[in-house]
């Protein structure tokens, strides 16, 4: 190799992180349900479809400008988001419609002249993609639902025409966001077809909610996570594609303990009194537990149970960190209550 030459570095295998994803398909199937269920979801509501939804949402973006800067807000925010949600696309579109008109003067997206409308509204949308892939690169998943409509397609080397679905969004906008997504999901009803004795074809069903993960004629569908064609429009069906390793906590070393003191006296080696090193705030959790009939048992199970700390029932006070212990100290009655019924928790909120 020559002087200021480089190395080639060649890795391989799958590289993690963050998930980029769209969810279409038709009315009333239960987008916002699905979406409600990723990873630490938080809404950016542009058509005001969560109302009726227990959800995380940011504040209603009233322009083009304002919903920019909450997905901005949001990738710089990823301990508050796991999952940015944008509740539609095709919301989102009007928005940006509605803003690059008015700037630029315009009564509508023909008055641009012969085509050209529609190309300065996807090069205004891409700033959306553009801005979720900030979220990405901090690690917080981003999801586009959208709405879709039925179209007529035809394709160059075949006669006829047929039926499809696809994106409700502008013909430059739509393409952008199917190349953009890693998860492109179609979300419908399954129907059966039967014929009769007559000959008569009758649909049944229709209750059924299926998702689609592949691309057919009918409907444009990709993944690039080993999905099967078509799952129930469950979000436990994906829920894997979330769950990368994550490194297991180092435990923290434990001080090595004194040795104790020894004097000599008359011939015979005796033990000196040693002093009681307890730390404070282990006696104050020691006292608040005799006071309210804590065993270390108790304490120990509910502190297993809480998801939030990396602790389990086989660890013992002994083991807790000295920010642990005072946390405990300092929400001792919720501690309490919980360690009562031995680890069932009344409130999630409890922050140990």
């Amino acid at each position: 190799m020559g002087v200021g030459e480089m190395s080639l570095t060649i890795n391989r295998g799958i590289i993690g992180g963050a998930v980029k994803a769209c969810v279409y398909g038709i009315e009333g199937i239960g987008k916002t349900t699905f979406a409600s269920k990723w990873p630490d979801a938080v809404f950016i509501d542009c058509e005001g479809g969560t109302k009726r939804y227990d959800v995380a949402r940011m504040i209603d973006p009233r322009n083009w400008k304002m919903l920019l800067s909450e997905i901005k807000e949001a990738s710089e925010n990823p301990g508050d988001v796991g999952t940015l949600v944008i509740d539609t696309a095709d919301a989102a579109e009007a928005i940006c419609k509605a803003y690059i008109l008015d700037r630029d003067n315009k009564d509508g997206i023909e008055s641009y002249g012969y085509g050209k409308g529609y190309t300065v509204l996807a090069e205004e949308f891409r700033k959306m993609l553009d801005a979720l892939d900030n979220c990405i690169e901090a690690g917080i998943n981003a999801l586009v639902l959208a709405h879709c409509q039925i179209k007529k397609f035809e394709q160059p080397d075949e006669a006829g025409a047929y039926d499809r679905y696809e994106l409700k969004l502008e013909k430059k906008c739509s393409p952008l966001l199917k190349e953009w997504a890693d998860l492109l999901l179609f979300a419908n009803f399954k129907t059966d077809v039967m014929k009769d004795e007559n000959n008569k074809v009758h649909a049944s069903g229709g209750t059924k909610r299926v998702m689609y993960a592949q691309r057919r004629a009918s409907y444009d569908a990709k993944n690039r996570f080993g999905l099967p064609a078509s799952m129930p429009f469950d979000y436990a069906e994906i829920a894997h594609i979330f769950d990368a390793p994550k490194p297991e906590p180092k435990p923290e070393p434990k001080p090595e303990p004194k040795p104790e003191p020894k004097v000599e006296g008359m011939g015979i080696l005796e033990e000196a009194k040693v002093e009681d090193v307890t730390p404070d705030n282990v006696r104050a959790l020691h006292k608040l537990m005799e006071r309210d009939s804590i065993t270390t048992d108790m304490l120990a199970m509910a502190v297993g149970a809480n998801p939030k700390n990396k602790y389990t029932a086989a660890n013992c006070i002994a083991d807790y960190s000295e920010k642990f212990v005072d946390s405990l100290v300092a929400h001792w009655d919720s501690v309490a209550g919980s360690a009562r019924s031995y680890g069932l928790y009344a409130n999630d909120d409890i922050p140990f």
